[in-house]
């Protein structure tokens, strides 16, 4: 699979559980999860006490105005998601628990949601039997009982509307646009169910850009803030970019996305715009981005593993060294393999098998198994080596 089939699964997956795409992760994501972590450990021990004193401090920041809508939809998904579906029984419980607690019901929503798109699977229609269709239909239904549920539970229940949006899609009963119509009456500056309604909307899902652009431009003589609009223009731009056949054009959408919204959790984009640059066969304009990447994120291992290839098609062996080297450093396991032969073999002006064995270990302790098997080479040659 290459860099961007690997990309766009991602987005796809992304999308589908609600976070906004992003393959690789900002600084800040460890950070995040840690609540989220501690939420889950309550679930699981059926701490729904400490459950609900986290639902009401994060409404009380809400109803007090210390947060927007749009963070406290982020909160409340932190608050009710856990990493997996096996968790539905305990919030089945908490629900009976506490009948009246609006996060349960619209967590007990999402956990089906989420099971319902893992009774699909990640195949093409055609490729998906009856039998998981008509899963994700039951599990699907499950959701959205509960998330209509949920909606008399309290007074802005815009996160409900926003997965139901989603359940909708699945069950095709056409009432997604009422939906959205809902949220931006509870709130017409938060953007997160515009956010959800066109990943929904693109051609292939039966929408159009036309809609899109002209819910944007209603969007536009409302109260939502001009960062706001951005990253909803920049989402349409990257739709369209995923739609684009023509390579050239799919680029400049990808690097107009971004460029429309500048954040590191949307630098997928620069990777897809990379990735039609190559596919096109301009690599000079793909190492153009890469470097744009690098310069604006040096975290990023995977943008010198990428150059660092190109730089290898080349060739150029020192540069594409260099590169492989620091992406290494920085963890990537393609990238040490690739550091590993090339100071094994000496491609790049430099041979040494001490730092040839200590990339290629590094990578195949990552489970690389053609690093593996250049260790068993590479042992051969030192032990040769070795020889008086």
């Amino acid at each position: 699979m290459n860099v961007y089939h690997r990309l766009l699964a991602s987005c796809v997956i992304a999308l589908a559980i609600f976070a906004p795409v992003s393959t690789f992760a900002a600084p800040e994501t460890a950070k995040a999860e840690k609540p989220r972590m501690r939420y889950v450990v309550m679930l699981g021990s059926h701490d729904f006490a400490g459950l609900a004193a986290a639902e009401k401090a994060i409404m009380e920041d809400y109803r007090k105005g210390r947060i927007d809508t749009d963070e406290f939809t982020t909160q409340l998904v932190g608050l009710v998601s856990p990493f997996s579906t096996s968790y539905i029984p305990d919030a089945e419980l908490w629900v009976k628990a506490q009948p009246k607690s609006y996060a349960a019901r619209f967590g007990l929503g999402r956990l089906y949601l989420y099971a319902a798109w893992e009774a699909r699977g990640e195949k093409f229609i055609h490729e998906t039997s009856q039998e998981q269709i008509d899963k994700m239909e039951e599990l699907a239904q499950k959701s959205l009982e509960n998330l209509q549920a949920s909606l008399a539970l309290f007074e802005k229940p815009y996160p409900s509307y926003t997965n139901l949006i989603e359940a909708d899609i699945l069950l095709s009963y056409g009432k997604k646009r009422d939906y959205l119509d809902s949220a931006i009456k509870i709130d017409p500056a938060a953007n997160i169910a515009y956010r959800r309604y066109f990943g929904y909307s693109t051609p292939r899902w039966g929408g159009s850009y036309k809609e899109m652009e002209s819910l944007l431009a209603k969007a536009k003589q409302g109260p939502m803030p001009p960062q706001k609009l951005a990253e909803l223009e920049a989402l349409v731009l990257g739709l369209k970019g995923d739609d684009e056949r023509d390579l050239g054009r799919k680029a400049t959408l990808y690097l107009q996305a971004y460029e429309q919204f500048p954040r590191q959790q949307y630098v997928t984009r620069l990777y897809l715009a990379a990735w039609a640059f190559k596919k096109a066969g301009q690599a000079e304009r793909a190492i153009e981005v890469y470097s744009r990447i690098i310069k604006a994120y040096p975290d990023e291992a995977n943008a010198y593993a990428e150059r660092g290839y190109q730089y290898d098609q080349m060739p150029n062996y020192e540069l594409a060294l260099k590169d492989f080297v620091t992406s290494a450093k920085l963890g990537n396991r393609w990238a040490q393999n690739n550091a590993g032969y090339y100071y094994m073999v000496g491609r790049g002006g430099v041979k040494d098998l001490k730092l040839a064995k200590h990339y290629l270990s590094q990578s195949a302790a990552q489970g690389f198994e053609h690093a593996r098997e250049k260790l068993k080479v590479l042992e051969a040659m030192m032990e040769e080596e070795a020889k008086p």
